[in-house]
C-alpha cells in the first residue's frame, strides 16, 4: 500500500472516483482507524474513511458551501438510481463539499433516509497535497451528467491548483485552453 500512496505524499495531486473509495483498504473497514497505521493509511489520504454503500435509489446532492471554487454556480440535484457510500469517519484535514441524501424502502419496515458526505476535498499528509474525491458516479447515466462532469472537472482543476477562487478555470486550462 505504502508504494501505492508514496507519490502523493511527495505532492501529486489525487482524484478519487466512486469505486476507488474502497479499493486499498487493509484490515475491516468498519473498524476505527488508527492514524499512522496499515489500517489507516488509504483513509488518511481519501480524509474519508467508508465501509460500504446501499441499494441503488436515486441521491439529493446539495452543496455545502456555494462559495468555494468547486460548488460556486454549480446547483442542487437529484442522481438516478445510484449508490449512497456511508461515512464511518471524516479527518480533520478533510472538507465536506456536498452530502447527499438518498432514500431506502427495505421490504420490511419503514423508509429511512440516510444523509452522508458524497463530495470532498482532502490536503493529505506533511505537503498537504490536495485530493478530490466524490462517492458518486457508479451508473453510466451519472457520469455523463453534465453536472458530474462540470463537477469532477473542477475538482480536477482544484486538486491541480488550476481553478480560481471563482470557480472559473487558470487561463489556459478552460474550454479550448482558453
Amino acid at each position: 500500500m505504502v508504494w501505492i500512496l508514496k507519490p502523493h505524499k511527495e505532492g501529486l495531486p489525487g482524484l478519487v472516483l466512486h469505486c476507488a473509495m474502497h479499493c486499498y483498504r487493509i484490515g475491516k473497514p468498519n473498524d476505527p482507524v488508527t492514524l499512522g497505521t496499515p489500517h489507516g493509511f488509504w483513509f488518511e489520504y481519501l480524509g474519508l474513511q467508508s465501509s460500504g454503500h446501499g441499494s441503488q435509489e436515486p441521491i439529493t446532492i446539495s452543496f455545502m458551501d456555494k462559495e468555494t471554487p468547486i460548488a460556486k454556480g454549480l446547483n442542487d440535484w437529484t442522481t438516478v438510481n445510484e449508490e449512497l457510500y456511508n461515512n464511518v469517519h471524516i479527518f480533520d484535514t478533510a472538507r465536506a463539499v456536498a452530502h447527499g441524501q438518498q432514500t431506502t424502502r427495505p421490504k420490511t419496515g419503514a423508509a429511512k433516509t440516510n444523509d452522508f458526505v458524497v463530495v470532498w476535498v482532502n490536503e493529505y499528509g506533511a505537503k498537504k497535497t490536495r485530493v478530490f474525491s466524490t462517492t458518486i458516479g457508479h451508473i453510466n447515466a451519472t457520469v455523463e451528467d453534465p453536472r458530474y462532469l462540470d463537477l469532477v472537472t473542477r475538482g480536477v482543476l482544484w486538486a491541480t491548483g488550476h481553478l480560481k477562487k471563482d470557480g472559473t478555470p487558470a487561463n489556459g486550462y478552460g474550454p479550448g485552453g482558453k
